[in-house]
């Protein structure tokens, strides 16, 4: 990989947890996405995975408990009310990190750490994210009172575009699960510092716009403050 892809890398993920911190000012989910990151970074470092016969798939270990724990945050009214506390603008910002992160699948991809389907290029089109993000956060800084429905329909639209891609590259993976790209495989986050895409960065935009939609769904007899804290 080339050496600015690693800056580019390295900003995202100061990037996401800089405005994840942000977003809540609370240490307790900085400490939980670096404790996750550390884990995979230790686990990737021992050829964890680099092994593609074991069962249940590798992949399923970067994935489910994300999901659960996104899952536990939306059953429970106590996490609900959690992720109601963030900040709209903040939740926004943190998204424009994909930018970098499409940039860096493209040098992956002419580097054939990965396919061609997982860049902007192929079937990925995360980066719309990133570029419109900015356009969000202007929206609800300027507006006197910004509506409900556009940063709502940006960040469910958002959400499924990482969901395409997040399925396709689990799919993509060296695993018994592996039904994509068998001819070009996505080996790219089998490495040191690239496991921090599926282990930090991908959990930090999933908790951002999950964040968003609850708190933009939620019932309030006034509009929800859009105000970057300080």
């Amino acid at each position: 990989m080339p050496a600015w892809s690693f800056v580019l890398f390295i900003g995202a993920l100061v990037w996401a947890l800089w405005w994840t911190w942000r977003a809540w000012h609370d240490r307790s989910v900085l400490a939980v996405l670096v404790g996750w990151g550390a884990l995979h970074a230790a686990l990737a470092g021992a050829g964890f995975y680099m092994v593609t016969e074991a069962l249940p798939p590798r992949p399923m270990l970067l994935l489910l408990p994300m999901l659960l724990a996104v899952l536990g945050l939306l059953v429970f009214a106590s996490g609900r009310r959690y992720l109601q506390k963030a900040d709209l603008q903040a939740l926004t910002v943190l998204h424009v990190l994909r930018i970098p992160v499409e940039l860096v699948l493209h040098a992956g991809w002419q580097e054939g750490l990965l396919p061609r389907m997982l860049t902007y290029e192929g079937m990925n089109f995360d980066i719309i994210s990133g570029l419109t993000a900015p356009l969000v956060v202007l929206y609800l800084r300027r507006s006197r009172d910004p509506g409900r429905l556009l940063p709502l329909l940006w960040n469910v639209a958002c959400l499924l575009l990482l969901v395409n891609v997040v399925v396709r590259a689990a799919l993509s993976f060296p695993s018994p699960m592996q039904v994509l790209n068998h001819d070009e495989p996505m080996r790219l986050v089998q490495h040191l510092p690239w496991i921090w895409l599926p282990s930090v960065i991908v959990p930090a935009v999933l908790l951002a716009h999950v964040a968003a939609i609850v708190k933009l769904i939620a019932p309030s007899p006034t509009r929800p403050a859009t105000h970057q804290r300080a």
